[in-house]
This record gives C-alpha cells, sequence and structure tokens, in this order.
C-alpha cells in the first residue's frame, strides 16, 4: 500500500479520488495553512479526525478493495506540516512519498524515497527532539516539562501524555471518571497513590489500574522526597474523545460534567439517590437545589401530593 502526498500542485494535475488536506487545512486552520502550530491538541484534533476518516475509506491492512497509490493533496507544508502528514500516511500504508510540486510539473510518478516513519516513540525522551512536531507535543520547560504523545502517534481512542511531579507535590485532584480509563506508568521516582481509601507506595515501573464502572478515585503524591515521572494513558469510548464525562472530586466535594454541551460543576452534597425520582415518575413536582421538593402543575401528569 502506498500514499503519495502531492504538495501545492495546479489544479489540472490533481488526480482524482484525491484527500484534500488542502481544503480541509482552510476549514480546520485558516490561519496556519500548511502548518501544525503549538496551539493547543484540542485546535488540531479536527484536522487530525478529519485525515483519519478520509484514509480509512481508500487504505487498510484489511481492506480488499483499496486505492493503492492514495494521493493526498497539500498546500505548501512547513517541516511540521509535512511530519504530521507522513505520520499520519505511515499508520495506513507501507510507503509514503512526497512530491514538492512547487506550482511545477507534479511528476506524480516520480516519487522518490520512501518516508515511512513508525509509531514508536521512547516514553522517556524528553523533549521528542527527533520530532519535527516537538512544539506541540511539549508542554512546560525544564524538568516540569509535559510530554504529549498522542498528537504523533495517531487518531485512536487512547490519550498518552507523561509529566513530572516534583517534590511533595501533585499533579492532578483526587478524581474518578465514568467515561475515560486510565493506566499511569511510573517512569521515574516513587511516592504514594491514593486510591479510595487506601494510600499504597509506588516505585519506577509500578503499573497501575483505573478502569471505568468502579468510579474509584485516584491522586499521586510525590511525598518520598523524590520527584516522580508519570506515563499517563487514556482510554475513551470513540476516537473524537468528546464522551460526556461525569468526573467526581471526592476531598473538593464536586462533580464536574464534561463533553458535548455539558460544562458544569455541581456540588456533590447535592447528589442523591434516585428512589425518589423514579417512585414519583409519573407525577408532577419540582425539585429544589436542597434536595426537597414542591407540587408542579406538568402536563401528561398528575400534580404530587405533599
Amino acid at each position: 500500500m502506498t500514499i503519495i502526498i502531492i504538495e501545492g500542485p495546479p489544479k489540472e494535475m490533481i488526480p482524482e479520488k484525491s484527500i484534500r488536506a488542502d481544503v480541509a487545512w482552510q476549514l480546520f486552520l485558516p490561519e496556519h495553512i500548511g502548518d501544525i502550530p503549538a496551539i493547543g491538541n484540542e485546535r488540531t484534533e479536527p484536522i487530525r479526525h478529519w485525515l483519519w476518516w478520509e484514509l480509512s475509506k481508500r487504505q487498510g491492512f484489511m481492506k480488499e478493495e483499496k486505492l493503492s497509490p492514495a494521493y493526498i493533496i497539500a498546500p505548501p507544508l512547513t517541516r511540521e506540516g509535512k511530519e504530521f502528514l507522513i505520520r499520519t500516511s505511515s499508520l495506513w500504508a507501507n510507503k509514503v512519498h512526497l512530491v514538492e510540486a512547487n506550482g511545477k510539473n507534479v511528476g506524480i510518478n516520480s516519487t522518490g524515497e520512501n518516508l515511512w516513519i513508525p509509531p514508536v516513540v521512547n516514553v522517556k525522551e524528553k523533549p521528542l527532539a527527533h520530532s519535527a512536531l516537538s512544539r506541540l507535543t511539549e508542554h512546560g520547560e525544564g524538568e516540569e516539562m509535559d510530554t504529549h504523545f498522542s498528537p504523533i502517534l495517531g487518531a485512536g481512542k487512547s490519550y498518552v501524555r507523561a509529566y513530572t511531579i516534583e517534590k511533595n507535590g501533585t499533579y492532578a485532584r483526587f478524581h474518578s471518571h465514568t467515561a475515560r480509563e486510565e493506566l499511569y506508568l511510573v517512569l521515574n521516582g516513587k511516592g504514594t497513590i491514593r486510591i479510595g481509601d487506601h494510600n499504597v507506595l509506588i516505585k519506577e515501573g509500578d503499573l497501575v489500574a483505573k478502569p471505568t464502572g468502579p468510579d474509584i478515585s485516584t491522586q499521586f503524591l510525590a511525598n518520598m522526597g523524590e520527584t516522580m515521572r508519570i506515563l499517563d494513558i487514556e482510554i475513551w469510548p470513540e476516537d473524537e474523545k468528546t464522551s460526556k464525562d461525569a468526573v467526581l472530586y471526592p476531598d473538593h466535594e464536586e462533580l464536574d460534567l464534561f463533553g458535548q454541551g455539558w460544562h458544569y460543576t455541581v456540588p456533590s452534597v447535592a447528589i442523591m439517590d434516585f428512589l425518589d425520582s423514579m417512585s414519583h415518575y409519573g407525577t408532577g413536582y419540582r425539585r429544589k437545589a436542597d434536595g426537597s421538593w414542591e407540587p408542579k402543575d406538568i402536563p401528561g401528569h398528575k400534580k404530587r401530593e405533599k
């Protein structure tokens, strides 16, 4: 399977059924045509997922009918833009070639060297000096630098990053998720992880599981006189990572609701058992902030009686 990326070809030289990344850039990143800038992963996710979807319609190692070669039409590319397209294409083909048209004869058959890049990174390397996309993957400075691997590892259901926790510090609140599963690998150092009511000592090489379902809360504490480096792998239900996720912070007594259409914080003390609601499902009433209720006329329902 082969993918040929054609940079800036004249209109008359564009092959049929090409993937029009040049048009996608105008839609998703109009201020950064041909570039993948350091503006936050959430801004670059749409074009990654669009390209992933378009490649899936043409390529795939178990796909019987595939276009080979498949063509991607690109605008003039920066170094970062080239690596973005080559890395993503490399997950869908054995050969990836780049034709720099520069407005001249495209020369589609003159594909040059195979630019295929393996989906391999070193999780202990900081920063990712070998990657042109390091400005997208690296956040912060020095020892406190966070490394976000997912922007160069494809658009799957996982989100992978590594971060440092300074001595006597933490990285995130004590929290749980309803939509995201998490796996944590201790890369360096030792400390404590809070898991529910327990404090568990952890060291380099320990892998911590946090599956969805139990809604158990966790938090890392670098309380053993050392900094810690953690590899954090989130696993989402879908590639777009937009699932509605209820995140509980027991220490702060807050419930945050994230996801499409959700950006709310609810005091966790307001959470109540749903037995009363289900027992009076067919009656009319309104629930108050303190959990009590009062009768209300609601179409189709008999008013609930005190």
